[in-house]
């Protein structure tokens, strides 16, 4: 049966608010099954005009006013609302809150600042290689709404939640799951306190029977998760790493919460480390891209913050050149250099406005390396050639990528074609 038929009801207007990927499987999915509806889209991109769609389009600067005409609003992740009017606020739903309305009982949910994409590709691998008929979706760039056809009554549905995602939440998942909560993201929502809250939108309208389960201790969450510690000394962690082919000990963490997950879902814990094998890490996170010109490059562009950048160097512990930097959003990096001034890396390339204040907390504490400021990629693989003694590259920048690049996938993208042609020169 359909979901939502009491919402989208004959005559109701409806507005796609932002048209990217997420934005635009809502429109699919309302023009396929409540065509009675007027749908509107609003976006502050004006190219869409281009598609030609047959709705009305509200676009460019002032595209928000458009939510004031329709009865209900649905809001993509990442869109900002301020001081938007209670009037307003009721109106506003989106995919993530709808979705979890219909099928939070269902839906095993993931999130956390680092290690979302990867535990819950995990967790979807686990649960397919011990029986479960499962289904991955979400944040990794596979709206839910695309798979509501695919749904069968006892399917477990995994799905990554960002922050923007559960902003707008009033349902959470039967099993929830919470990584890590370092800052990020602060942007878009002004402080460390309303990003946590965001994220804690994944517990907090869970109901008598649910389950929840920390990678870390969280004050308000201390008596009311679960964590992996009991499972720690159960397995040996090199064990872990090496048969699901992930790096480093917060991956331990992680592998340990999707057991913990699978083991509360009455899978057997002694059934899990054989259901690791053929998992592939995914890309852009501690990507062994290959020996080029004797050297081998890692692509570890996920890292946006400096907590997983330091957790990529203790991975790779032959790390001897390292590239940071990108955008600035403010973040802190006094930590981050510190830890480096310790480790035995002697080259350091920095990119950008953030790679530029790396640099010269570096520079205030430590002479003794390579530190080498830079425009662009092309300008690091360059530069490269110049240094000698060089056999272990790490792109892991400590910074978003939205200066230079669309996104951390493009940034990693690039600095893999560079690598390989870096081998050919």
């Amino acid at each position: 049966m359909l979901p939502f038929k009491e919402i989208f009801t004959k005559g109701k207007s409806v507005l796609i608010l932002g048209f990217g990927k997420e934005g635009r499987s809502s429109y699919d999915f309302l023009q396929k099954h409540f065509p009675d509806c007027k749908i509107g889209i609003a976006d502050r991109n004006t190219a869409i005009a281009n598609a030609h769609l047959p709705a009305p389009l509200h676009l460019g600067e002032n595209y928000l006013q458009a939510m004031y005409d329709y009865d209900i609003v649905m809001k993509s992740p990442g869109i900002l609302l301020k001081d938007t009017p209670e009037s307003l606020k009721a109106r506003i739903t989106s995919q993530t809150d709808l979705f979890l309305r219909a099928y939070g009982l269902q839906t095993i949910g993931v999130t956390g600042t680092k290690g979302k994409s990867t535990t819950a590709s995990l967790i979807c691998h686990l649960l397919q290689k011990t029986g479960k008929k499962s289904m991955l979706m979400g944040n990794i760039g596979l709206p839910a709404f695309d798979f509501i056809e695919k749904i069968h009554k006892g399917d477990l549905i995994v799905y990554e939640l960002s922050a923007h995602q559960l902003e707008m939440t009033h349902s959470s998942p039967h099993i929830a799951v919470l990584l890590n909560l370092f800052p990020e993201h602060l942007d878009y929502f002004g402080s460390f306190e309303k990003y946590k809250q965001a994220k804690l939108n994944i517990f907090r309208f869970q109901q008598q029977g649910d389950s929840a389960f920390c990678g870390e201790k969280i004050l308000e969450l201390t008596n009311y998760c679960e964590t992996s510690e009991n499972l720690i000394n159960v397995f040996r962690p090199e064990d872990l790493l090496q048969r699901s082919g992930l790096k480093g000990e917060h991956n331990v963490k992680n592998i340990l919460l999707a057991f913990n997950v699978l083991h509360k879902l009455g899978i057997s814990l002694e059934a899990l480390p054989h259901a690791l094998s053929g998992f592939n890490a995914l890309p852009h996170r501690l990507e062994h891209v290959g020996n080029f010109g004797g050297i081998d490059f890692y692509n570890d562009s996920i890292s946006t913050i400096p907590q997983s950048t330091i957790a990529a160097v203790k991975s790779i512990p032959q790390v001897d050149t390292l590239v940071l930097g990108g955008f600035d959003r403010g973040v802190d990096y006094t930590a981050l250099v510190d830890f480096l001034v310790n480790t035995k890396i002697k080259n350091f390339f920095f990119l950008g406005k953030a790679g530029a204040r790396m640099l010269q907390i570096f520079q205030a504490g430590d002479g003794r390396r390579n530190l080498i400021p830079v425009k662009n990629l092309q300008e690091v693989f360059s530069r490269l050639k110049r240094l000698s003694d060089t056999h272990c590259c790490l792109l892991s920048p400590a910074a978003a990528s939205y200066d230079q690049f669309h996104n951390f996938e493009h940034r990693g993208d690039l600095f893999k074609v560079l690598a390989i042609g870096f081998g050919n020169k």
